[in-house]
């Protein structure tokens, strides 16, 4: 392309052969055709590499290669190095766009001035062909018109938080200028959550941020996928950056009330998860252990035992296999 596209495609991908095809055909059908589509193989062991190349056809599909498996932080910082687009859009290499969805984006965006904007999510399950939900509709949220989207309700709406809408799940275009005119990149030290701290520091850095009311974004879900997901190592880290962030000197008072709210629930879910997951696995005595060392175990686990007994009940009881997925 002579000139910078409007928008270039980030599209990490780990052992997706099965799955990485639909992604970029979906690219391909944007109604937004000036775009570039950067695929970054991160050190796949099956087929995602040739997969990829047959659509290298289209000069606007390009696949990078890590070599070695690095996450998914590396896989979009990598992209983001090589990307010469006005917006950036990120998409998983198991999920898909609707043909219109850059479009919309970019429009709405611009309209608002704003440096990320995001859309809502339909919700699909693996083999079906039509979601049985969206994100807002799932969590109970409700929105009709375009909406700011700002620092408390990026915090209330993290795992555990007031709200029950994950804009952690979301995925945003964002204005590639302001992130190269703040240095705001992708944290690798994070496996799980690295575009949630990078949500978090572009706030932080004055970003305007919008959502838009209609979905564009096919999100996959594979059963029973947070019940074998182990959360200690990546609350962990989260809680490290948070401490980090929380020491800068140039916080404003009301950044370092939200974030220092931030510190204390994950502080809570983490003292929760250290129990949970030796109790999953039977290992009761090192649960035992744990809880003893934890004290905020106990108030988290009167919050979450509620729900946790409706999601068991409906699985066990009611054969709904679907009923541990991360976002019933």
């Amino acid at each position: 392309m002579a000139n910078a596209p409007i928008v270039t495609v980030m599209i990490p991908a780990f052992n997706a052969g099965a799955y990485v095809g639909v992604a970029i055909s979906s690219c391909q059908r944007q109604t937004l055709g000036d775009i570039e589509i950067l695929v970054v193989d991160d050190g796949s062991t099956d087929d995602t590499a040739s997969v990829v190349q047959r659509y290298t056809d289209d000069s606007r599909v390009r696949l990078i290669s890590l070599g070695a498996n690095r996450g998914v932080a590396a896989a979009r910082n990598t992209a983001l190095f090589h990307a010469t687009g006005t917006w950036i859009a990120t998409l998983d290499a198991d999920d898909w766009m609707t043909d219109d969805r850059l479009e919309v984006l970019v429009d709405a965006a611009v309209a608002a001035n704003a440096d990320l904007a995001h859309d809502d999510l339909p919700l699909i399950y693996e083999g079906e062909t039509e979601p049985y939900s969206t994100l807002a509709r799932s969590t109970g949220s409700v929105i009709t018109t375009v909406t700011a989207v700002n620092l408390d309700r990026l915090i209330d709406c993290e795992v555990g938080g007031r709200s029950a809408y994950r804009l952690g799940l979301t995925q945003p275009i964002l204005r590639r200028a302001f992130l190269e005119a703040h240095g705001i990149r992708y944290d690798e030290r994070l496996k799980v959550g690295e575009d949630y701290l990078l949500y978090l520091e572009c706030l932080l850095a004055g970003a305007t941020w919008i959502q838009i009311p209609s979905g564009h974004y096919f999100y996959l879900q594979r059963p029973a996928s947070a019940s074998r997901t182990r959360q200690v190592p990546t609350l962990e880290r989260k809680l490290d950056v948070c401490v980090e962030v929380l020491e800068r000197p140039m916080l404003t008072p009301a950044q370092r009330v939200s974030l220092q709210r931030y510190h204390r629930n994950l502080s809570s879910i983490l003292a929760y998860q250290r129990v949970v997951e030796p109790a999953k696995e039977r290992h009761l005595g090192a649960a035992a252990s744990a809880a003893i060392r934890n004290p905020r175990f106990i108030g988290r686990l009167a919050k979450e035992l509620p729900a946790v007994a409706r999601r068991r009940w409906a699985y066990h009881a009611r054969r709904d296999s679907h009923a541990l997925d991360m976002l019933r």
